[in-house]
């Protein structure tokens, strides 16, 4: 028999075992675009956001304070090459975590016009800045192993202020598959010599153990256990081929995730992703494939490895063969999650923040851990949500619920009721309404939080 609080006991039991999906963008478009940056932080769903850099590079002066003050603190940063930072205050914005290298597992050198012609990956008018790292100190993992050893104990020896955010380090960003791995020591730049290399981050990690690190927090360590989070980077025409690659590198670093055999545990992010595609009901059928909770990245049973997803945003981006897919020449695709001109969701990118705020989670949740006993899934309008009216404080409702506005009619998360006020199911961070929750029914009193705790702890006995 189903506990008759089920539907509210069972976002607590799923969070606290699965693990949330973290959402966020990179995108460089921000700064242009200061409205689509004010959509994505009052979307509610965003948890992160990074740019290629260690500097937001954003003016956010006009921005509503909470929404300037959320931007920062929910910044990652990133040391792209091997260049030092010119300041440090990203260590004080927010972030726990900063970012390594971009790519160094693929040569994408800067393309100059006429000057560039013939160097790999340049076209006779392209004009671009390079896109990854691996020039010849960083594409050799051994090379680069020993650059990683200096820039983190250089970062461990930086002044901090009191309170200072940022803790952690993320290993440099993998464009290329966990496996094979090749022999990546010749410089990419000569024209016979490898541009990719597989299995680059096995060869960083077999270098890094036998090199001597200090963590951000002063612990000393092996140059491969200073890092928590391994960033990977994937483009395709298909989901499942984004899904399969986030398999391989778990199987591939299974040890590192599950912490195992010595190894300080790490957590994979997936930190750039988005189609091949300009068409608009291609990229919102990529998004369904790849986020939804039935075999996605939502459904925590099967991905809750995945601890992060941030989409590759942008206004355009020249194409490039993806698998067997071979672009027309002077195709582009375009991948943004934001309308250039209002700031407003592109249809993929509703898509997106609808699955990073649970999707229809809400009304199917995943299945529980095979630890506990077996839960029935909600069956449809088993339990209507009572009445906000009589909910206020009361915690009955879960974020995102469907539920009744207070004045009528009715709304769902972070959405607007028609008298223009917060639904009361709303993430406490949504700020997209003319005004707040008149009433919320989010929030746990003391005596609801008693009885939660009274109704899970004899399930918690099996």
């Amino acid at each position: 028999m189903r506990h008759p609080l089920h539907w509210l006991i069972w976002p607590l039991l799923s969070e606290a075992f699965s693990g949330k999906l973290h959402c966020g963008v990179g995108t460089n478009t921000f700064a242009d675009c200061p409205q689509c940056l004010e959509s994505a932080m009052n979307s509610g769903v965003i948890d992160f956001w990074w740019n290629w850099g260690y500097a937001t590079k954003v003016d956010m002066s006009h921005l509503h304070p909470e929404v300037a003050a959320k931007a920062k603190r929910s910044f990652t940063p990133m040391i792209w090459g091997t260049k030092v930072p010119k300041n440090f205050n990203f260590f004080n914005l927010g972030s726990e975590y900063v970012m390594g290298y971009n790519e160094p597992d693929q040569y994408g050198p800067a393309c100059a016009g006429e000057s560039s012609i013939g160097t790999f990956g340049c076209g006779e008018d392209e004009y671009r800045p390079a896109t990854s790292a691996g020039f010849a100190e960083l594409f050799d993992p051994a090379k680069a192993a020993q650059e990683w050893q200096k820039l983190v104990n250089f970062l461990a020896k930086v002044p901090r202020v009191a309170g200072a955010s940022l803790t952690r380090l993320a290993a440099p960003s993998m464009a290329q598959a966990a496996s094979p791995v090749d022999d990546c020591h010749r410089d990419p730049a000569a024209p016979l010599n490898l541009k990719f290399c597989r299995g680059w981050l096995q060869s960083f990690k077999a270098k890094t153990l036998t090199l001597n690190c200090t963590s951000l927090t002063g612990q000393r360590s092996n140059c491969w256990d200073v890092i928590e989070a391994l960033p990977i980077h994937a483009y395709a025409r298909n989901a499942q081929e984004i899904k399969e690659k986030l398999q391989q590198y778990h199987e591939v670093f299974r040890e590192d995730f599950e912490g195992r055999n010595g190894r300080r545990p790490k957590k994979l992010w997936l930190t750039e992703v988005t189609m091949g595609s300009n068409e608009a009901q291609e990229l919102v059928s990529f998004v369904e494939e790849l986020m939804n909770p039935e075999n996605g990245l939502q459904n925590r049973e099967i991905f809750g490895f995945v601890d992060r997803i941030s989409w590759f945003s942008e206004w355009s981006m020249g194409a490039f063969q993806l698998s067997s897919y071979t672009p027309q020449q002077d195709e582009a695709w375009s991948s943004s999650l934001f309308e250039p001109t209002t700031g407003h969701f592109t249809p993929h990118g509703a898509r997106f923040i609808h699955h990073c705020g649970g999707g229809t989670l809400a009304k199917q949740p995943v299945a529980a851990p095979k630890a506990l006993p077996p839960l029935p899934a909600p069956q449809a309008a088993a339990v209507a949500p009572p009445a906000p009216s009589s909910l206020s404080g009361s915690g009955a409702c879960s974020i995102g619920a469907a539920v009744s506005c207070p004045n009528g009619g009715s709304c769902q998360g972070n959405q607007c009721c028609p008298d223009g006020s917060t639904c009361p199911s709303a993430d406490a961070s949504f700020k997209g309404c003319g005004d707040v929750k008149t009433e919320d029914c989010t929030k746990v009193s003391e005596p609801m939080r008693l009885l939660l705790l009274s109704a899970i702890s004899p399930m918690m006995r099996f």
